[in-house]
């Protein structure tokens, strides 16, 4: 039997349509869209969750977030929060993905790889840097396209979540 979620997504109302067929999959629908098939689980570590979505694998990190969700998946951040009686949010405000030109740590941990240098030309989807939080390595992944121009994480320090990693110029392509 098919269940309904509703959640708001960067200021926008959206109604999840989640159904498990009998092999374990789950055949999910955002709003009135085409349905896509996934397999999800999870692993060992709190809040890690890997999926497969049509055939493409990926994995996102949930972690609750007053009344709502966080979820880092593919180097961007979301709040999903509960919706009330006329489709307005409760509790925190809508989106946090970083803006263009910034990327900040979406979990607190250590910093244990930088992968980047000043000067270097970053493209959406790459490893910035690394940090471990509950002896998991999670990868902080650049959002646009840029040439880097600051780095304030530092190999081997503890970054609380939300500080800034570094900075970019956002490339004329992405802009």
């Amino acid at each position: 039997m098919a269940s309904r979620h509703r959640f708001q997504v960067e200021g926008a109302a959206h109604t999840v349509t989640l159904d498990e067929l009998v092999d374990g999959r789950l055949r999910l629908a955002v709003d009135e869209g085409e349905p896509f098939f996934a397999d999800v689980t999870t692993s060992g570590v709190p809040g890690l969750v890997s999926m497969i979505r049509n055939g493409v694998p990926s994995r996102a990190y949930v972690t609750r977030d007053g009344k709502g969700l966080r979820v880092v998946v593919e180097g961007r951040t979301f709040y999903l929060g509960p919706v009330g009686g006329a489709g307005k949010q409760r509790g925190a405000s809508g989106g946090l993905a970083d803006p263009p030109g910034t990327i900040t740590a979406p979990l607190a941990g250590v910093v244990v790889d930088i992968r980047v240098a000043v000067g270097d030309t970053i493209v959406p989807r790459q490893t910035v840097v690394v940090v471990e939080a509950m002896k998991m390595q999670n990868e902080v992944q650049a959002p646009h396209a840029g040439v880097v121009k600051r780095i304030s994480a530092v190999q081997g320090a503890r970054i609380e979540k939300g500080a800034l990693v570094l900075e970019y110029d956002v490339t004329e392509a992405e802009a």
